[in-house]
């Protein structure tokens, strides 16, 4: 017959106590200093399973002081010793960063985006703003591009000093062929933020030196400056070449249409078909007025004299050689003399050339004038950077926080202890 222990027969685990702490409201943890305690204490507790008595009892005493040692052995490991470590390595040899803090803004005449006044009517005035902003952009995105490193490169060692020896191994920079480290690497060390709203880009330099740190920002807004400068140039170039280009030809169609206007009167040996075709017009007018004029000669000739009178012979002769002269000028006008281009073909294709050369001069003018607008667009075009606020030299170290670190890395090791110490009764419980 199974015989219940006494309690007195039975050890009691000695039971880590912990201190509990008010809770800081700021804090969030996973669990809080006090489910910490009630988890270790059930742990505890469910190590105390009643046994036989005599040899059993023995045998459930020797187990329960292995899960007692196991327990113990399992709080040094993950506790005690992730906080000696962390208390060692923040405590004497996390190195100090010192931060840098600088803001400019990007002044200048921009762009603005097509129908911006509709924009700002309806209330949505900050997509203008964006628009205007975007050489704002282009200066945060260059400080944090690899083109940044290699222009800094040309002036200060940036693997110097990151990799210092002095710098511990887990924040200093190990040198390596690969550009995209140094790239990461800075990117952890430099932050840029913009705000869009201000124009204001802030950026914070963090180095293991105060000296460094004011170095590398100084550094960093001086190519800034410069970076503003050529994209200001090049916005000038490019829209001064796109304005030359199309000058350039407008005026070489100018040219073909010239060259095939000459080429037209060279084959036609004719300078102004048009004026020529005023004047054959004025000519048969007038003749035709004579031939009227003779006509009534004749016809008062024939009522006073005989038809073979002399008179009436050279009259009628003069009437057909005027007849002739019209017909003849008129073929050369409608058509009628196959032999020949006519007058108004010629004149046809005179005014489309003419034609085309106008649309040729006013096509030049117009990209001319386009040339001193985009000439005097990019005089007025300004990109310049307004120091805010000058790097700062800072007074004291920002990184590492030591005692946050210490503690969180405690909380955290303490957590997952007593996790592990929980998984571990309860797999007991039901095993036994």
């Amino acid at each position: 017959m199974l015989e219940i222990p006494q309690k007195s027969a039975v050890r009691k685990l000695p039971r880590p106590r912990f201190v509990t702490r008010a809770r800081d409201p700021r804090v969030s943890l996973w669990f809080s200093i006090e489910s910490l305690n009630r988890l270790a204490t059930k742990a505890g507790r469910s190590l105390q399973k009643p046994s036989l008595s005599g040899a059993g009892a023995a045998e459930a005493t020797a187990g329960t002081d292995a899960q007692s040692s196991w327990l113990w052995r399992s709080f040094v490991v993950l506790v005690l010793a992730p906080l000696i470590m962390s208390s060692i390595f923040f405590g004497f040899l996390a190195s100090d960063q010192f931060v840098s803090e600088m803001r400019f803004a990007v002044r200048g005449a921009t762009e603005v985006l097509p129908g911006s006044d509709a924009l700002a009517a309806s209330g949505l005035g900050m997509l203008t703003s964006l628009n205007s902003n975007q050489d704002l952009f282009i200066v945060a995105d260059y400080i944090d591009s690899r083109s940044m490193i290699d222009d800094l490169s040309k002036e200060i060692d940036l693997s110097a000093i990151y990799s210092k020896p002095r710098v511990d191994r887990w924040s200093r920079f190990i040198p390596s062929k690969a550009a995209e480290d140094m790239l990461r690497y800075w990117r952890t060390m430099v932050h840029t933020s913009v705000d869009a709203a201000s124009g204001l880009v802030t950026v914070t330099v963090k180095t293991f030196s105060r000296e460094d740190s004011v170095r590398v920002a100084t550094a960093i807004r001086a190519r800034s400056d410069i970076v503003a400068n050529q994209l200001l140039n090049r916005v000038r170039h490019d829209a001064i070449a796109r304005a030359k280009a199309e000058v350039k030809t407008a005026m070489a169609q100018l040219s073909a249409r010239q060259a095939s206007l000459e080429q037209f009167r060279n084959a036609r040996m004719q300078i102004d078909p048009l004026a020529l075709a005023r004047s054959l017009g004025e000519t048969i007018t007038t003749l035709r007025r004579d031939l009227i004029g003779l006509e009534v000669e004749l016809d008062t000739a024939k009522a006073s004299l005989d038809s073979d009178a002399p008179q009436i012979k050279m009259l009628a002769a003069n009437r057909q050689i005027l007849s002739d002269q019209i017909a003849a000028l008129e073929a050369r006008i409608t058509g009628a003399d196959l032999n020949s281009p006519t007058a108004s073909a010629v004149l046809a294709e005179y005014d489309k050339l003419d034609v085309e050369k106008s649309l040729a001069e006013q096509a030049a003018v117009l990209a001319e004038r386009m040339l001193d607008n985009a000439q005097a667009d990019a005089n007025r075009h300004h990109i310049y950077l307004v120091a805010i606020e000058d790097p700062t030299v800072p007074q004291s170290p920002i990184a590492p926080r030591r005692a946050h670190m210490i503690l969180l890395i405690s909380l955290g090791a303490l957590s997952f202890w007593s996790l592990i110490a929980v998984i571990a009764a309860n797999v007991r419980d039901h095993t036994i």
